[in-house]
């Protein structure tokens, strides 16, 4: 397995895989080096996506494994490369939000991860924002 930046040539398959973000916005990610991709081979087996927070604070938006390589280790080898990344481009932290009711929460605990807010949006779970120092 190999984490790398993914680039233009990752978006037809990013784009069929990830329904969560427009064409142009995953485009845009790309374009940003915004995207890494845990790939098996030539075949992209998972993917980390994030932005900026206020123009600053990296933020995960997006951690997905496919089906058969959860559970190796493989999202916690995603997290800390991306981390790795943050730090060395001089930031102090980062953050990320998964609702209240999504196992996730744990991982990112796991992970270093504390809460630090939450907000609710009407007919959905309560979101909560997780913060970790670099």
């Amino acid at each position: 397995m190999e984490i790398r930046t993914a680039t233009a040539r990752d978006a037809g398959a990013l784009s069929a895989l990830d329904k969560h973000i427009s064409a142009d916005a995953l485009r845009e990610s790309l374009a940003g080096a915004r995207v890494l991709v845990l790939c098996d081979g030539e075949e992209i087996a998972g993917w980390l996506r994030w932005s900026l927070f206020w123009d600053e604070i990296p933020f995960l938006n997006m951690l997905y494994l496919l089906e058969p390589h959860r559970g190796h280790g493989h999202g916690r080898a995603l997290m800390e490369a991306w981390e790795e990344r943050m730090r060395r481009a001089g930031h102090a932290a980062v953050l990320t939000s998964t609702q209240a009711n999504e196992f996730a929460q744990h991982f990112y605990r796991h992970l270093g991860y504390a809460d630090v807010g939450a907000f609710a949006l009407p007919g959905d779970p309560l979101e909560l924002i997780l913060r970790k120092a670099l």
